[in-house]
């Protein structure tokens, strides 16, 4: 009965779970945890050491005994054997939590770099939740280059929690985003390249931190190799393939009116290529197309090659370039309605000195929704592009 109660107490009431039954391990180390997070545990840890001693015979095998020792040691300041107790701990069994967190940093300390990461992996296979505690102290650890090195060749072998490290550090503090960008254009060189996902995260933290140049260069170093061929003042804009989350590739959000398709499919025009709109007959208030722009001071021309089949526009429909920090209009240029081929417009537009990016965006003028401005008819755009102008 007292080995029963002791059982159902052992996770909330560990000391009442201990009373009841010395020998509950699981209390035993609940209690002792929680006993070392009390403001006096350095006063108790001869009676904390004396109990958890008491404990390894019948517990030989539990690694989390020993690393239980090893923490009230080292509190000690018995180092040596404190870390002989985290050893034998890892020796028991190699993913013991407390006893890695110790090793990765004893390991950091001695500079035993290639120790530290495989300590580190052993984590994060295991214990996934933990990497967003140490993720804070890698562009630190690891920013060093012999130290570097050993994190970029863990990384290039596609560790299963790769991920969730980059998207920790993506959301760091703003002056380690400049590591974060380094290790995703250095992994975009070797055989295991960042996800679209990855880039899109660090991207993101970079321009809430509106550090907008290395968003823009890491985009860029960042492309796989048949999206090189896709780059320029406007990404794919010649619509080849779809959207991937990044921000400086085309963003889409479906809107209620009509149907638009990028890339526009086989039957809109060779060889699958293009944007296509499908208008239902009904008012359209959003078009929900847009691509970030990061285009120097100076004088541009944008121009757009489209194709219309009794395209019905009734408030317009526009390509706008916009400043985005800080907001301010810069061009629009329409779209014609009717129906036409291969119809090419274009116009020209300035960048001012303070407008570091800019958002090319697909529009129309409807402001509220009025069953009077209905959208009919489809349009399909073959490409877009904005060159310099040379003054």
């Amino acid at each position: 009965m007292a080995i029963a109660s002791s059982r159902h107490l052992e996770t909330d009431h560990p000391d009442v779970a201990l009373a009841l039954y010395p020998l509950n391990a699981e209390a035993l180390i609940a209690d002792t945890v929680a006993r070392l997070n009390r403001q006096d545990a350095d006063a108790r840890l001869d009676e904390m050491e004396a109990q958890v001693r008491r404990a390894v015979p019948a517990n030989a095998g539990d690694a989390r005994i020993y690393s239980l020792l090893g923490e009230i040691l080292r509190r000690r300041g018995e180092a040596d054997t404190a870390y002989a107790m985290f050893d034998h701990a890892l020796t028991l069994a190699s993913t013991e939590i407390h006893a890695l967190h110790w090793s990765v940093q004893r390991a950091v300390a001695a500079a035993e770099y290639d120790k530290a990461a495989e300590a580190l992996d052993l984590m994060f296979r295991r214990w996934p939740d933990q990497v967003g505690a140490f993720a804070a102290a890698v562009p630190q650890v690891f920013s060093q280059a012999d130290s570097y090195e050993v994190l970029l060749e863990m990384l290039a072998a596609a560790p299963p929690w790769r991920s969730r490290l980059i998207s920790a550090l993506a959301r760091g503090e703003s002056d380690d985003l400049a590591f974060t960008a380094r290790l995703l254009q250095d992994l975009a060189l070797g055989s295991s390249p960042p996800a679209s996902s990855e880039t899109a995260q660090l991207i993101a933290s970079l321009f809430r931190h509106k550090q907008y140049d290395l968003a823009y260069r890491t985009f860029l170093l960042t492309l796989a190799p048949h999206e090189r061929e896709l780059s320029g003042f406007v990404f794919n804009g010649q619509f080849r393939q779809g959207p991937s989350g990044r921000r400086f590739d085309w963003g889409v959000r479906q809107q209620p009116g009509m149907v638009l398709s990028l890339p526009s499919g086989p039957a809109s025009g060779p060889p699958g290529y293009g944007l296509s709109l499908e208008f239902s007959g009904t008012p359209v208030l959003r078009i929900g197309l847009e691509q970030y722009l990061s285009l120097p001071s100076g004088a541009y021309e944008i121009e757009f090659r489209a194709s219309a089949t009794a395209a019905e526009l009734p408030k317009s429909l526009m390509w706008a370039i916009d400043c985005a920090d800080p907001g301010q209009p810069i061009v629009r240029v329409e779209v014609p309605a009717g129906t036409y081929q291969e119809r090419s417009v274009r116009d020209t537009f300035t960048i001012p000195q303070n407008c570091p990016v800019q958002t090319l965006t697909l529009r129309t003028n409807a402001m509220v929704e009025n069953w009077s401005n209905r959208y009919s008819g489809e349009v399909l755009f073959h490409d877009i592009r904005i060159l310099a102008v040379q003054s």
